[in-house]
């Protein structure tokens, strides 16, 4: 699986770079995804610019790294496609993770938060 990561200020901000995160790249990305965390990495940015599909397992994934993070951090995502957007609607993922629009409009809004508390 080909990954881009890279920081801003505490936020890590991971790019999967393959089009789909399905069964077969599923392990491997859970555990880049878990090694992270235990680095530290407590704030997490997901961009699923390149993604084109996520099955099954691609959001057991998702689940088991806001799992990981609870209470101790947080995975936001950004920039997702029509098709994978619909996948979150119909399966409510869409209440569960905080969304948006781009990495940039993810990172005004985190900067905003950060300064009001």
């Amino acid at each position: 699986m080909r990954i881009d990561t890279r920081k801003s200020d505490d936020l890590l901000i991971i790019t999967p770079l393959d089009n789909r995160i399905d069964a077969s790249i599923a392990p491997d990305f859970k555990g880049h995804m878990l090694n992270w965390i235990h680095e530290g990495n407590s704030r997490i940015l997901l961009d699923l610019y390149h993604v084109e599909f996520i099955d099954s397992s691609g959001l057991s994934v998702l689940v088991s790294t806001l799992k990981a993070l609870a209470g101790r951090g947080e995975l936001m995502l950004c920039s997702i496609c029509e098709t994978v957007m619909n996948l979150f609607r119909l399966t409510r993922m869409d209440r569960i993770f905080k969304i948006y629009p781009s990495v940039e409009e993810a990172l005004k809004v985190i900067k905003e938060n950060h300064q009001k508390e």
